[in-house]
């Protein structure tokens, strides 16, 4: 689906008295149907201010041009700029519709693991709700609610502004590592066992045949290995009971895409473990200023799961990373356990909604409403005693 480019750009002097005195009367409001007349900027943004490497112009833009699109979004891409014609602030959102309603959100997807916008270091965060107030009466008509999720409270070190309206709330967490001057300290504060029983289950593999441990496997072996890394990771998803986005369209053409072509200000980091040219275990990553992602890890069932194949790549990577001199290992979104024993940091996400037309507000009542239910249900012994004989598990007994 197409849709025609189109700006529409306004002083905040001639939007809004509030707005103006926040950030400047000659400041100017921007909303973009495309992403291409802010590249130049966007990218000199995400080099000099905050945002991680979901917000980089190239994810957001393989994101769309394999996912978004064909998906019905709309872009409607927010761009503040200050009288000097720098940018302060991009918000990367766009509308999609959802049972019927038009609903306004972050692009990125599932594919995205934090949502956020860019800003510069010095953004005034706590005159944010004021200017959003000027972009929902530019996006008037447009829009029945805004619902978003996976944002973090701090983007590199600087505070979210969306977190601070209304109906916003910390739903989940994601994880991360410091990284030290050396392996050997990174070590030290984390489980010594962890560590040898990694080294013995290595000594292992290399009993079984030739292993290859390749942290940044070369560009003509990059589109096997994400391949690898896409059915190990069904795999898992269909084990769990997951949803297996490598089923849908578009989804892993997303990951051979930016495999191939990079992402502009950091790295696309495709790893892998082999034994005897077996690929027992494969991740996808990428590396964006001081922080690498550990993003998409996959690996080989059956025999192969009793040596740690997993582990013994990421050990690698971590041992890389640290090698490079970065300052981050981020596991990003989720509680996995295998996370807490490499983590020493959290990032809380936030999540939230807010109703415009009133269909959007009865939309959002109406959700809020069956929240409360469900906390109510899961806090009731007999509800719960009687979901699980539904499924056949045995009854939880009171405390």
């Amino acid at each position: 689906m197409r849709h025609q480019a189109s700006t529409r750009s306004n002083q905040l002097g001639t939007l809004s008295l509030a707005a103006a005195a926040a950030f400047g009367e000659h400041a100017t409001l921007s909303i973009y149907t495309t992403l291409e007349p802010t590249q130049t900027r966007w990218r000199a943004l995400q080099a000099s201010g905050c945002s991680y490497g979901f917000q980089s112009y190239d994810w957001i833009a393989a994101w769309y041009q394999h996912l978004g699109q064909a998906q019905g979004w709309q872009i409607r891409l927010v761009e503040l700029r200050d009288a000097d014609g720098q940018t302060q602030l991009l918000l990367p959102l766009g509308i999609r519709r959802h049972h019927g309603l038009r609903v306004l959100s972050f692009l990125g997807g599932e594919v995205t693991d934090y949502h956020a916008p860019l800003l510069q270091r010095d953004f005034p965060t706590a005159t944010f709700a004021v200017l959003w107030q000027v972009i929902l009466r530019q996006l008037r008509g447009e829009i029945d609610l805004l619902r978003v999720r996976r944002m973090p409270q701090l983007i590199e070190g600087c505070a979210n502004p969306m977190i601070l309206l209304a109906g916003m709330h910390a739903t989940e967490q994601a994880h991360a590592a410091s990284l030290t001057a050396s392996f050997a300290q990174f070590q030290k504060l984390r489980s010594a066992k962890m560590f040898a029983d990694t080294r013995r289950q290595l000594r292992r593999l290399h009993e079984l045949g030739t292993v290859q441990l390749l942290v940044d496997v070369p560009s003509a072996q990059r589109t096997e290995v994400v391949a690898a890394m896409a059915r190990q990771k069904a795999r898992r998803w269909h084990e769990t009971g997951s949803r297996d986005l490598f089923a849908e369209p578009g989804y892993l053409a997303f990951y051979q895409s930016l495999a191939a072509q990079g992402i502009g200000g950091g790295d696309v980091v495709v790893s892998a473990l082999l034994v005897d040219d077996i690929l027992v275990a494969t991740h996808w990553g990428i590396c964006y200023g001081q922080r690498y992602y550990w993003i998409m890890p996959g690996y080989e069932d059956g025999s192969w799961g009793r040596y740690s194949v997993g582990r013994i790549l990421m050990d690698a990577v971590v041992q890389h990373c640290i090698e490079r001199g970065l300052a981050i290992f981020d596991l990003t979104v989720g509680d996995e356990a295998y996370k807490l024993q490499w983590a020493d940091q959290t990032l809380a996400l936030y999540a939230g909604q807010q109703g415009y037309s009133l269909r959007g507000k009865l939309a959002v009542g109406i959700s809020e409403l069956w929240q409360r239910l469900r906390v109510r249900a899961r806090n009731n012994l007999r509800l719960r005693n009687l979901v699980r004989r539904w499924r056949g598990l045995a009854p939880i007994s009171a405390p």
